[in-house]
């Protein structure tokens, strides 16, 4: 993008601030300034005045001209082609030093004498503006002969260009280089001075009809003029030229190319012969496309693709004397996608429309019919035509605290608030520390808060922002699924350890088997539309439905031992989903050694238990009854941990191992979610030694263990850590009554416990048992 100051100067307040601050606010606030030229036409070049124009005598390419200086008339020779008399030119007098070094003397040409020399645009260092001398018009300046042309500021300006990156579409327009700056140096912006003249009186749509087909996603707005008179002035050659912009043979297009430059909204224009076909009115339609772009089409024939593309045979020629305007808006992300996947045809103005365009259609508009009422003679039609897209603009919110989390700084939201403002967004309210605010239009590249707090670090100052050691603090991202895996893992891990092999199988089960079991199927409402096959037309309710089937082939290919085990997922007849651990256990509880004489002991409840246990961790176990048809009427129980029921332990019933041919097996499965531990309950150590006491009690056989652990957990001191069984016992003597004997630990977090203390303890434990369960004393 390219700018110049003095163009810069039309939109904001620029007084007392260097070429040179400029460059370096642009820089601070984003906008990295790629080159600087400074055009400065040197000393003795003054405003001329040619009187007289003739032939030279002795040369056919030389012309004799008397030039008025204001300070005397002087004769000049000039080879130019275009040079006559009545004209304004710029002269180099005597002892003028041109920018390419030359120094200008009098000289005698031919034998004519010459005092000075008219300039071209290039020998005054100027950008090229056509072959021969320069023509001064009054555009440049009240033109004053004698005058020094380095005091008309169009010959005297800086040029900056501009490396904007993609998303800043916003800058690439006069008017949004100055809107930043506005911001940079808090000046005020200027407004465009223009008033349409209340002179036709015909409206547009005695000339043009306006129509849409669907609603596609872009904003048109059209204006007509008659043109009587049209040329390019001086101001406006220039202008272009030294923002490297192409002056073409057309008039209206060096208009267009300035408006579009200046205020970056996107413009073309029509001739209204080509529209109308000889018709008292142009019709045209926008249609919307299959691939959501919009298309203005007339008498058959596409006219634009918006923000793409335009007809080149439409445009007016040059006998044209009714122009149609058109200023045009689409999304950049709409059309970016459609023209790289179809390979769509572009013209220059697709590169605007691609980065983002200015979206206020009538501020280009006024621009450009400002430029024509002053530069240009012609009339303007009343009122206009347009389709505008309703769009709801982005609002978002933003706390002080987040500003200062990511800038590094508290901020005033005063500041806040006026950086915003002066940025175009549109402030709702502030409440409670936080700012409500709509993103402008014009924003394209704005899409969430840190996109706004990158703009009011940008517009406060990476240098006004104090230095700090950097903080890493990264967002804890461990979630339950993570802790889940983990978890799982370790389980796996600890399984394959104590000699578990793991299965997987299908979740899907046949509906047959899962009444058979016991357990409920699907509801119907809820049953599989598109079983795999008619033995997979149901979700297991259990992890053992499945797990039956492994246990079966592995019993048919003579393994003795088969301990086995499986992480997955289990529904209920809701399909609600569940994560289940089983753990399976057949045949022999140990390999065949030398200690065991080559014949292992079949699996018993108690090694199941301990093996599980040594998995996933201590637990207690409370009877229950079977709920199921896989459990064992007598051996089950419940798998507590911490209060909470975790899961079963069962031996696998009697009539279910039968069908499947398999021998005493045993079967945990827990409920994952339960097992899994939020955190790891520690406990203290004493550092003082701890003490066994053994105490044998007589009982009645009925007495469970769970009756004696009700009797005595919770009651006595905190001084006994822990008791459990160590030997049961009974004989004829004994009758329906048996032996047993359960071991205490005791031990003080604070001293060390006297023989009284430990005693004391004892006597309330048998006190508690003789009451509870009718225990005496062995």
């Amino acid at each position: 993008m390219i700018v110049t100051r003095t163009w810069l100067e039309e939109w904001v307040d620029l007084k007392g601030i260097s070429t040179e601050e400029i460059c370096r606010k642009l820089n601070s606030i984003g906008l990295e300034v790629d080159s600087l030229k400074e055009y400065r036409v040197p000393e003795k070049i003054v405003v001329g005045y040619v009187e007289s124009c003739e032939k030279h005598p002795d040369a056919d390419k030389l012309s004799v001209c008397q030039i008025n200086l204001g300070t005397a008339v002087r004769q000049i020779v000039c080879g130019a082609k275009n040079i006559a008399a009545g004209q304004y030119v710029p002269v180099a007098t005597v002892g003028a030093v041109m920018p390419n070094g030359m120094k200008i003397k009098h000289a005698k040409l031919r034998g004519v004498e010459s005092d000075g020399m008219v300039c071209s645009s290039t020998e005054l260092g100027l950008p090229e503006l056509g072959d021969g001398i320069l023509v001064l018009d009054e555009t440049i300046g009240g033109l004053e002969i004698g005058k020094p042309l380095k005091e008309y500021p169009p010959f005297n300006d800086d040029v900056i260009e501009i490396e904007l990156t993609a998303n800043r579409g916003d800058c690439l327009s006069i008017y949004g280089v100055a809107r930043e700056l506005s911001v940079g140096f808090d000046r005020p912006m200027k407004t465009l001075e223009y008033r349409e003249k209340e002179s036709k009186s015909l409206g547009i749509g005695r000339i043009l009809q306006f129509a849409h087909q669907g609603n596609p996603p872009v904003d048109l707005l059209y204006r007509a003029v008659d043109l009587k008179s049209i040329d390019v002035p001086l101001f406006i050659r220039l202008r272009l030229a030294l923002v490297d912009i192409d002056i073409t043979e057309r008039a209206i297009d060096a208009y267009i190319d300035y408006a579009v430059h200046a205020s970056g909204v996107i413009l073309r224009e029509y001739g209204f012969s080509k529209l109308s076909n000889g018709s008292e009115k142009a019709k045209i339609t926008l249609k919307q496309l299959d691939n959501g772009l919009g298309a203005v089409e007339t008498d058959g024939k596409t006219a634009s693709i918006v923000g793409i593309y335009q007809n080149e045979e439409l445009k007016a020629d040059e006998n044209e004397k009714t122009l149609i305007l058109e200023a045009s808006y689409i999304r950049p992300e709409l059309i970016a996608p459609v023209v790289k996947k179809e390979n769509l045809k572009t013209d220059a103005l697709y590169y605007r429309t691609s980065r983002g365009s200015e979206p206020d259609l009538d501020f280009g508009c006024r621009v450009l019919l400002h430029l024509l009422c002053t530069y240009a003679e012609v009339e303007v039609y009343a009122g206009c035509s347009e389709y505008m897209t309703q769009k709801e603009p982005l609002t978002l919110d933003i706390s002080m605290d987040e500003i200062e989390a990511l800038v590094g700084q508290a901020v005033e939201i005063s500041t806040v608030v006026n950086i915003l403002s002066k940025l175009g967004f549109y402030i709702h309210r502030t409440e409670d520390g936080k700012i409500i605010f709509d993103v402008p239009a014009f924003r394209h590249d704005i899409v969430n808060k840190q996109d706004v707090i990158e703009e009011v670090v940008r517009i406060v100052g990476i240098d006004n922002i104090a230095s700090r050691p950097m903080r890493f603090q990264e967002a804890n991202r461990v979630t339950y699924d993570l802790h889940r895996y983990r978890f799982i893992r370790d389980i796996r891990l600890k399984a394959v350890a104590n000699g578990f092999f793991e299965t997987i199988h299908y979740v899907f089960c046949d509906n047959r088997r899962v009444e058979a079991l016991g357990f409920e199927p699907l509801k119907k409402e809820k049953a599989l539309l598109n079983p795999i096959t008619n033995e997979m037309d149901g979700l297991r309710p259990s992890l053992m439905v499945t797990m039956l089937d492994s246990l079966q082939r592995n019993v048919a290919m003579s393994k003795k031992r088969i301990p086995l085990f499986e992480v997955g997922r289990v529904f209920d007849a809701e399909r609600n989903e569940m994560f289940h651990l089983l753990f399976a256990y057949a045949g022999e509880k140990e390999m065949e050694t030398v200690t065991n004489a080559g014949k292992p002991e079949p699996i018993d409840f108690p090694t199941f238990v301990d093996k599980l246990a040594a998995v996933v961790g201590s637990f207690e176990l409370q009877a229950c009854e079977a709920d199921n048809a896989l459990m064992h009427p007598y051996q089950s129980a419940r798998i507590v941990m911490d209060g909470e029921t975790v899961g079963i332990v069962s031996k696998l019933h009697p009539d279910i191992a039968a069908q499947f041919d398999l021998p005493d097996t045993y079967f945990a499965e827990l409920e994952v979610p339960k097992l899994q531990q939020k955190h790891i309950n520690a406990r203290p150590i004493s550092a003082f030694t701890p003490v066994q006491r053994d105490l044998s009690i007589v009982v009645p056989q009925s007495t469970t263990y769970t009756a004696i652990r009700e009797a005595l957990e919770g009651k006595l001191p905190e001084t006994v850590q822990k008791f459990f069984p160590i030997d049961r016992y009974t004989d004829e003597k004994l009758g329906d009554e048996m032996s047993l004997t359960l071991r205490f630990i005791i031990s003080s977090m604070e001293k060390t416990l006297e023989e009284s203390e430990i005693n004391a303890i004892m006597d309330k434990a048998l006190k508690l048992l003789t009451e509870a369960c009718e225990a005496r004393l062995r």
